[in-house]
């Protein structure tokens, strides 16, 4: 229920202007329900670790939180929800299928791939539609021919808006790459057997996709997050490293042969990729990207003392903020948004915020990788590098502080990580018990981390 809220939100929300602020939360009651199960359950190993993880971090922003509540109490809950709720997905992920029997995490993973089909179908249609057509207006009506580049529109399919899209186009690429390896017993009612065209399909669709948006975050997201995950499995694997060649000089190949058959399905990539006068596409990427660490400097010092520790407020800088809190609505009066998350970390709860909210993404970053060395049969450890690539890169760069879709995807990486290190140590426990050494078994990689168990 969750996923299909998360890729059709947007398109309810235009169908049914009335359900346009019930399905926005719709997601957080969700959460919520998952958060209410869980917690009367009793939690092992890592998964139990995440929880105690979950519970230091929320003590950890207590004061922050409670610094809030006094510029608005509604703020305050609706900032702990921005930040802390989301972590509850991961776990959810962990712990809702069987280690011991995996196809229905097999089903689900695949299941969540195959989303790339309507939404890419719905994407195409965009394109081919005027923007004054109602699919191709926001959620309120308006025209979003101001986001478009050099005249061409760029859609957002069944997403709110085109960055929502592009969230989701990029944590495809780890739940297209998980299933391909670890695929369900039947594809679309046909058997594992057929799964090469299948999956090839579904990567044709990825790559309209994320080219069709027009925006960068998909085309580069995905691409970083599969040649990341490429390199993860050449470091165990090196045989991978010719045949991740002959997977991009594949994807190279299919690029060419979609671009020269359909070129309107990236006219509005092109164009937003042709650069300025003042700089190249190359020169704007540097500067974008650098700026999302740097640009708060400038003016971060100008700040009194409580706003440089503290912050001004934590959820300020979130969609709904302003429905919530009088006080975030008169903050983003003007078009005030710092955007990029390091000036909204330093923004919303200043130097205390940084430490402790970085340090927690670099420790699951680390905790995960840890997770991901361990394994050791060449299936499991292939599946989950690629949700191991784009943990690093979103755990780095992407505002998870401010955007509930792109902190659930990310949460639901290392749900998936976690579970097949579960899964391979049932795995190994059957192994174990048929007398047989893990180590004599096909595909094994011996283990890195002997004597460190879950």
């Amino acid at each position: 229920m969750l996923i299909i809220t998360l890729v059709f939100e947007g398109i309810v929300r235009k169908l049914f202007p009335v359900l346009r602020t019930p399905v926005f939360f719709l997601k957080d009651i969700l959460c919520m329900i998952i958060l209410f199960k869980v917690a009367s359950l009793k939690l092992e190993g890592v998964v139990s670790r995440l929880r105690s993880a979950w519970s230091i971090l929320f003590v950890m922003f207590l004061p922050l939180l409670n610094y809030t509540s006094f510029k608005d109490p509604m703020l305050a809950m609706f900032a702990a929800k921005q930040y802390l709720l989301y972590i509850i997905t991961g776990v959810g992920v962990a712990i809702s299928f069987s280690d011991s029997n995996d196809e229905r995490f097999r089903r689900f993973i695949f299941f969540v791939a195959v989303m790339i089909m309507p939404t890419a179908l719905v994407a195409i249609i965009q394109n081919a539609l005027p923007a004054s057509h109602w699919l191709n207006l926001s959620v309120g009506g308006e025209s979003l021919e101001g986001f478009s580049a050099g005249g061409y529109l760029r859609v957002a399919s069944t997403f709110s808006f085109t960055a929502q899209y592009s969230f989701f186009l990029v944590a495809e690429s780890f739940f297209l790459a998980t299933s391909f390896f670890l695929p369900p017993k039947k594809l679309f009612g046909f058997s594992s057997r057929y799964k090469g065209p299948i999956y090839f399909l579904l990567a044709v669709m990825l790559v309209i996709s994320a080219f069709i948006t027009g925006g960068r975050t998909a085309v580069l997201g995905f691409s970083a997050t599969f040649l990341l995950g490429f390199l993860l499995i050449s470091i165990k694997w090196p045989g991978w490293f010719l045949k991740g060649g002959l997977v991009i000089a594949a994807g190279i190949v299919m690029l060419t042969v979609i671009k020269t058959l359909k070129p309107e399905f990236f006219m509005a990539y092109e164009e937003r990729s042709m650069g300025s006068e003042s700089a190249t596409h190359e020169e704007e990427l540097t500067t974008r990207i650098l700026g999302g660490f740097t640009e708060w400097i400038s003016w971060f010092r100008d700040q009194d003392d409580t706003s440089i520790w503290f912050g001004n407020g934590l959820g300020v800088m979130s969609n709904g903020s302003a429905i919530v809190s009088s006080y975030a609505s008169e903050a983003r009066q003007d078009g005030f948004w710092t955007e990029g998350d390091m000036a909204t970390t330093f923004w919303e709860g200043g130097i205390y915020l940084a430490i402790i909210w970085y340090g927690f993404r670099l420790w699951m970053i680390v905790t995960c990788y840890r997770l991901w060395r361990k394994l050791r049969n060449s299936t499991y450890s292939m599946a989950a590098a690629i949700p191991m690539a784009y943990i690093a890169i979103q755990g780095i760069i992407a505002p998870l502080g401010i955007q509930p879709p792109l902190s659930i995807w990310w949460w639901m990486a290392i749900g998936i990580v976690t579970f097949v290190v579960r899964s391979e140590q049932s795995f190994l426990a059957r192994v174990v018990q048929t007398n047989n050494s893990p180590a004599d078994h096909p595909r094994f990689y011996p283990n890195p981390f002997p004597g460190w168990s879950l």
